[in-house]
């Protein structure tokens, strides 16, 4: 099976004939270069995109998280860069707050925006070193991940 699921309709095919447990679950949404609309089948494939962006000399032109017909977007043309992380939120004698974490990588800084899920609302921005995120988590516009811009 592969792991990335092209165009929006293929995705509402498999979403509408997928379990109950993916229909619950948040989507990621990648738009390359190309005009093409990728979906994530699993949040790990995001680990190894790098590969099918070096591959086919493209560039993220924006990201976003689909949760059922909500959906959340950042335009990342301009950046050199994007971060994606699976991430909680929590505060002592509080609940746990389920997030994810996007980054538009530029200049060595990292623009995060904290995304609680799954009602995929803006919950915190802020300003990071590149040196202090998760290398991993970081697919460059065409180039291999270094660490370094």
């Amino acid at each position: 099976m592969n792991k990335y699921i092209l165009g929006f309709e293929n995705w509402r095919k498999i979403y509408s004939s997928s379990s109950h447990d993916d229909r619950k679950k948040v989507w990621i949404s990648i738009t390359t270069s190309d005009e093409q609309e990728i979906y994530l089948r699993e949040f790990e494939d995001w680990y190894s995109f790098q590969e099918h962006i070096d591959t086919h000399k493209l560039s993220i032109i924006k990201i976003g998280l689909r949760y059922k017909s909500n959906f959340f977007s950042v335009d990342t043309m301009k950046c050199d860069g994007v971060y994606l992380v699976s991430s909680v939120k929590g505060q002592f004698g509080s609940k746990t707050k389920q997030c994810f974490t996007i980054g538009i990588v530029k200049d060595g800084k990292v623009q995060k925006t904290m995304v609680l899920t799954p009602e995929l609302i803006e919950e915190q921005s802020y300003e990071d070193n590149v040196e202090n995120c998760f290398e991993e988590a970081i697919v460059y516009h065409g180039q291999e991940k270094t660490g370094t811009i």
